[in-house]
């Protein structure tokens, strides 16, 4: 248990660097600049407040991951972004967060102190919560084995919070550090009014992040369902003004809870006879399962990019009897770890070479929508893999049944060096003419 918790620490120390938390990294970094010239205790009490968000949001996480152990069913790591509802929280939050950078309103957690120091600590956690909240759709090296476990059926209750919580402990470290080390104030510049341009420059950047968010709902829901959403962010954007406006800090105590009654009816009733998550219906199309006796094999690589077979349960097991290998790459829209993988270490020229040198066929297992089928296929294909849970997967099928199922992190050299390995035990002019 000791080392599955040393693996958990070090896999949320490493989502720091991961692509979903860089759109709050601007967010942490200001914060330190922020807080540097308070005294001592007031840093470490921000530090441990953004530790305890990040903390109880991965607590909470675990916790509806025992539920769903609970009745059944099986969950992988970043597969709650298979969900629009899931999408649009995230979504609503991001936007708000957005909007605080940049003026609309402020932050208020309480008006009874007169120095705000409690509203910065909430502050504080609620950064430590959306943190750990953009951290989810990400798989980093380590992360992997500790989420396995905590997964698997053999974990008891108490080990998987234990587990969670620790990766919830190691993704607030860096800025933990931050606000306890003695003295940092003296490498940080000096607040002034660069901090408000900042703060707006990084409003800019989480409304990019929800847009990037709307981009793989765009794919889960049909446009009339996207369109009421999006109408709904404009009334949450004017429910958000308004509270700031006429029901600040400011304002007598009977407006401003008269404001949020408004806000909090307003946007539950718009939300309620409004909002839906229809999914479009599934598009009939050609099956790909059917290959002619005597054909020869498709392209692979067309107008200097790879060209991706979509997963066919049929296609795959027609490939198969030709004697030709597979090469699955399991992502998703939501997956910043799949994606960037895919344009860093497999759409490149050398990887390209490789498939078509070793005739290897290329499928793409879009996990962006849930899909049981999809699902299962995850699932047997990490059976025996206590290390691995979620995406990304690249996994080469052999005629014969087998697998080459790649390491998490992956380099071009990697992908080549196991294509390579697959047109030795099938060469392509084996299955060409097959």
């Amino acid at each position: 248990m000791l080392a599955i918790l040393a693996v958990a620490l070090a896999g949320g120390l490493i989502l720091n660097i991961m692509p979903c938390v860089l759109p709050v990294l601007a967010l942490k970094a200001f914060s330190v600049v922020d807080h540097a010239r308070d005294d001592a205790s007031k840093r470490r009490m921000h530090g441990i407040a953004y530790t305890m968000g990040t903390m109880s949001l991965f607590i909470a996480l675990a916790v509806v991951v025992l539920v769903i152990k609970a009745s059944g069913r099986k969950f992988g790591w970043g597969m709650q972004f298979q969900h629009p509802e899931f999408i649009a929280v995230m979504t609503c939050i991001v936007f708000a967060f957005a909007l605080n950078a940049l003026g609309v309103f402020e932050l208020a957690i309480s008006s009874n102190r007169e120095d705000g120091d409690e509203d910065k600590f909430w502050g504080s956690f609620g950064n430590g919560l959306f943190a750990a909240l953009m951290s989810t759709p990400c798989s980093a090296p380590f992360l992997g084995t500790a989420v396995a476990f905590a997964l698997g059926a053999e974990a008891a209750p108490y080990q998987t919070v234990l587990v969670f919580a620790t990766i919830g402990f190691g993704l607030a470290i860096p800025y933990l550090l931050l606000t306890l080390i003695p003295g940092i104030s003296r490498f940080l510049p000096k607040p002034g009014a660069w901090m408000e341009t900042v703060k707006q420059v990084m409003g800019f950047l989480l409304l990019a992040t929800a847009v990037w968010l709307m981009r793989t709902m765009l794919l889960q829901v049909t446009a009339d369902s996207m369109a009421s959403f999006m109408f709904f962010l404009v009334a949450l954007g004017f429910a958000l003004w308004l509270g700031g406006r006429f029901g600040g800090v400011g304002a007598p105590p009977f407006r401003r809870w008269v404001i949020r009654g408004v806000q909090v009816g307003g946007l539950a009733a718009f939300g309620y006879f409004f909002v839906s998550f229809a999914k479009p219906e599934a598009i009939a199309s050609a099956s790909p399962g059917i290959v002619a006796a005597g054909s020869k094999p498709d392209p692979v690589v067309k107008d200097g990019h790879l060209l991706w077979t979509p997963y066919s349960k049929d296609r795959l097991a027609a490939e198969n009897a030709r004697h030709r290998p597979v090469f699955l790459d399991f992502t998703a829209n939501w997956c910043a770890s799949c994606q960037t993988n895919d344009k860093a270490f497999i759409e490149t020229d050398t990887v390209r070479s490789a498939f078509e040198r070793t005739g290897v066929l290329p499928m793409r297992v879009d996990m962006t929508v849930q899909d049981d089928a999809k699902d299962a296929m995850v699932e047997d294909v990490l059976k025996n893999e206590k290390a691995r849970s979620g995406i990304p997967i690249y996994v080469i099928i052999y005629p014969d049944g087998s697998r080459d199922l790649l390491s998490l992190v992956i380099t071009s050299a990697m992908v080549t060096e196991h294509l390579d390995a697959a047109a030795k035990k099938y060469p392509a002019e084996k299955f060409a003419s097959n």
